[in-house]
């Protein structure tokens, strides 16, 4: 399946996003420079992550229909010098046994863009 993104860049560091119907914006703070107009880069990134770690477990409770409740998720993002680091909670609301909130957190790494980005990417310019 392929996906498709459109930008461009607005006023400073201010970037207009499109994908199909939805637009939004994203933009550095202040203190780099931008107008805080959006979220930065790193943190959409971390939006794209959570999303997909909480859908895909949402999918697989919903198939094994499972009662999650809630589910809560808090990332930071951590840049070493030779490894970015993610950390990550996940809270479950609902009353799971630990043998299905141990599922739920494995599911979670196997979310698509967990996948993409823990491959190599290749970039290539046309």
């Amino acid at each position: 399946m392929g996906f498709e993104l459109k930008a461009y860049l607005g006023e400073n560091y201010r970037v207009i996003n499109e994908v199909a119907q939805h637009q939004w914006k994203s933009d550095e703070p202040e203190d780099l420079g931008g107008k805080n107009a959006g979220p930065s880069p790193v943190e959409l990134l971390l939006s794209a992550l959570a999303s997909c770690k909480l859908i895909t477990m949402r999918m697989y409770a919903e198939r094994k229909q499972w009662e999650t409740g809630r589910i809560d998720i808090h990332l930071t993002i951590e840049q070493l010098a030779e490894k970015t680091v993610i950390h990550k909670e996940i809270t479950f609301a609902g009353a799971l046994s630990d043998e299905q909130r141990i599922r739920l957190l494995e599911i979670s790494n196997r979310c698509p863009v967990a996948k993409m980005i823990t491959h190599p990417i290749e970039f290539k310019l046309n």
